[in-house]
């Protein structure tokens, strides 16, 4: 038995669904030796033909059934990037907190001062913490919203259905679930040694952020969604990033700087918002409704058996984020608007 080749747009019909096209063919075979070599070549091409396919995780056989696919491994496959990207991070966070060690020209506010001598205080550490937070935070929300807004990828390169929106493979979204994986994790073992991050909350919350975004990586789960929610959610926070340096280390009021601030400010209040608050509860109806219904139509098992424990965890970390998106913006951001245009 010979798999033909899908070509075109043919390929892209086939990969979304249609059945396996297999042909017979009973060619003449004079000696044992080109039996055997065509019989590798066949195989050959199987094998190649399955591997593409399983990528986008909709094989169905020749009689129709789906054929749980062998998704290879995401993070061994993004080995070398996630290791590229921890290295990087700890360069940047080491350079900076070196070269400012003892400075004086970043004055932190009093509540961080740690030091009770009359030496100038010098907190290096967050001033590094945030400049290496920024490059991820930058790679994590343009990727989204590029993805998701520009190029149209997360729409345009996967079925429109709830398969494909589960499972089905994204390029961007693979190379964003390994830098949210190695975001996470350095920020984890960063924030052990700074006193204003090491808590209870930011601790557990990173934790969880890198076991989803590994188990997304590796078995190949929810890329469609993981763009928004990895990547556009996190476009406001390159906002954020600016307004902690103010916080750490308040601008001169009035200053060049200063004006700076408030712009992130505001870039932060809508693009929290816009993402975090009104898309988020939209995209979440999305996921809600393709998780129930591959769950009442017992598809899980037939694409990813065993993991369906992935999608309740999943659904319970949404409902509890977006909640607490709708808490920080009423009762953390929305004050902040008020007191700012009463002051102005």
């Amino acid at each position: 038995i010979r798999l033909e080749r899908c070509e075109s747009q043919s390929s892209t019909r086939f990969c979304q669904g249609d059945v396996m096209p297999y042909r017979p063919i009973l060619p003449i075979i004079s000696t044992p030796r080109e039996r055997e070599r065509l019989l590798v070549g066949y195989r050959e091409d199987l094998e190649g033909e399955l591997r593409r396919c399983a990528r986008t995780n909709m094989t169905k056989s020749a009689v129709g059934t789906i054929v749980p696919p062998v998704v290879p491994s995401g993070v061994a496959r993004r080995k070398v990037p996630i290791i590229g990207g921890l290295a990087f991070l700890t360069v940047v966070y080491c350079c900076v907190f070196f070269l400012l060690q003892g400075s004086s020209s970043l004055k932190p506010a009093a509540e961080f001062c740690r030091s009770s001598t009359d030496e100038p205080c010098s907190r290096p550490d967050l001033f590094a913490f945030q400049v290496s937070s920024a490059f991820m935070q930058v790679f994590m929300g343009f990727t989204g919203v590029s993805a998701w807004h520009i190029s149209k990828r997360a729409h345009l390169a996967i079925p429109a259905t709830p398969e494909g929106r589960l499972f089905g493979y994204l390029e961007e979204a693979d190379r964003l679930n390994a830098g949210i994986l190695v975001f996470q994790v350095w920020d984890f073992v960063a924030s052990l040694s700074i006193p204003e991050h090491a808590t209870a909350i930011f601790l557990t919350h990173h934790a969880l952020a890198a076991l989803l975004a590994w188990f997304s990586l590796e078995y190949q789960f929810v890329h469609y969604y993981a763009i928004y929610f990895g990547g556009c959610s996190e476009f406001s926070s390159i906002f954020l990033v600016l307004c902690d340096f103010d916080v750490y280390f308040p601008a001169n009021r009035g200053s060049l700087w200063s004006g700076f601030i408030f712009a992130s400010q505001v870039g932060f209040a809508v693009t929290f918002f816009y993402y975090r608050v009104i898309g988020w509860w939209k995209v979440s109806y999305q996921l809600w409704s393709d998780v129930l219904h591959v769950l009442k139509n017992d598809i899980m098992q037939q694409y990813r058996p065993g993991k369906t424990w992935f999608l309740y965890v999943f659904l319970v970390l949404d409902l509890v984020l977006g909640l607490l998106q709708v808490y920080w913006f009423r009762f953390g951001i929305l004050p902040k608007i008020m007191e700012i245009l009463v002051d102005s």
